[in-house]
């Protein structure tokens, strides 16, 4: 008996502990600071009983998701592909929200899920499956089309929801799953080219306070909600100091100055009770997170392992990157949550995923590298 489990039992030794400890403490600390932006909000008391449960069933996820071999997953590319379709479709048609014309929730079984968190994940399984199956064609433009009409098609449903910093994640996650492949950067610059009349068009159509966001971060027009949301973030960040307010003290917060204060803007918050210390505690927990993921990438054995941990890197650094940056004025203001710290049941289990996927590649390598 002792035998048969030393097999099973010896991959598991490579599971990467520093990595779910990283993981974690921001959710810990995401549960916190979302028990301090609802403290005055009775119609949201039950969120940080939730986050904590979502983070619990989310830890639960990584350990079943590290279990599964990554490439199992390959061998359902074009299901997996064809599910994220699927799921946005649906998301258009019957998809439900409390703000016209947003549809970006289905409803199953009494919990609302959102398919945009969830096409992240699954795309990253899909595209690095059709990206190693073309290894051998780094030189030819018809892969790279092709992985673009790939990214395309769930990026513009996404878009349609409307949800354009999603959509943009989408497209972010496929370009550093390129650079990790080998794309050219001649057919880099062409597809750049080829983006360009699909962008002016995606601004003709998009919804006016889309617009205004970027126009107000490019100082061409005021935007008053975008400017006020802003200025109440700096606000509640600079008057956190070295050593911050104290757990539910900060001003902007304890008055619900500050809005959305325990979605997109948490991280003010954040900032605002545990001051510059906690800020930059936050910012070298993703820097660890990141590195672990990052070193997966590097000792992967084949080109499906590393591409999946590019992708789950790339997403996490630059959602990450996007939401701080908003936060203190450096990027355009969006809907995008904070990576396992903002409110949000979707995101953090798609996260979690994400994260057990690549505790796969580490733990179900073909080798273990010399490098290790």
């Amino acid at each position: 008996m002792i035998r048969r489990l030393q097999g099973p039992l010896r991959e598991w030794r490579h599971f990467d502990g520093g990595l779910l400890l990283g993981v974690m403490a921001l959710m810990s600390l995401g549960v916190i600071t979302i028990a301090s932006a609802v403290l005055r909000s009775p119609d949201l008391a039950d969120a940080p009983r939730r986050q904590a449960l979502y983070g619990l069933i989310g830890i639960a996820l990584i350990f079943l998701t590290s279990s599964v071999n990554y490439r199992i997953w390959g061998a359902f590319q074009r299901f997996l592909y064809m599910a994220i379709l699927l799921l946005l479709i649906l998301a258009l048609l019957a998809g439900r929200s409390q703000i016209a014309p947003v549809r970006r929730w289905l409803e199953i079984a009494s919990f609302n899920i959102q398919p945009a968190e969830l096409a992240k994940p699954l795309l990253i399984l899909s595209l690095g499956r059709f990206l190693a199956d073309r290894e051998e064609e780094r030189d030819s433009f018809r892969p790279v089309l092709l992985a673009f009409i790939y990214l395309l098609l769930p990026a513009a449903l996404i878009f349609l929801q409307p949800n354009l910093s999603t959509a943009v994640v989408i497209l972010a996650i496929g370009t550093g799953m390129l650079f990790a492949w080998g794309i050219r950067l001649r057919h880099l610059f062409t597809v750049g080219l080829m983006s360009a009349p699909l962008a002016l068009g995606a601004w003709t159509i998009m919804l006016p306070y889309m617009r205004g966001r970027l126009l107000h971060f490019l100082g061409l027009q005021p935007d008053p909600n975008t400017s006020y949301n802003l200025t109440q973030a700096l606000i509640t960040i600079g008057s956190g100091g070295l050593w911050g307010a104290g757990w539910g003290q900060s001003p902007q917060n304890v008055w619900g100055f500050l809005r959305v204060r325990h979605t997109d803007f948490i991280f003010a918050v954040l900032a605002g009770e545990f001051g510059l210390v906690g800020a930059l505690s936050v910012l070298i927990l993703y820097l660890w997170i990141l590195e672990r993921i990052f070193r997966t990438a590097w000792r992967a054995e084949d080109t499906y392992g590393r591409l999946i941990a590019v992708g789950v890197g790339t997403w996490i650094a630059f959602q990450a990157m996007v939401n701080i940056g908003m936060n203190v004025g450096l990027m355009p203001v969006a809907g995008l949550p904070l990576p396992f710290i903002s409110y949000g049941g979707s995101a953090l289990l798609s996260l979690c995923l994400g994260i057990g996927l690549v505790q796969s590649v580490r733990i179900h390598r073909m080798e273990f590298s010399m490098r290790e």
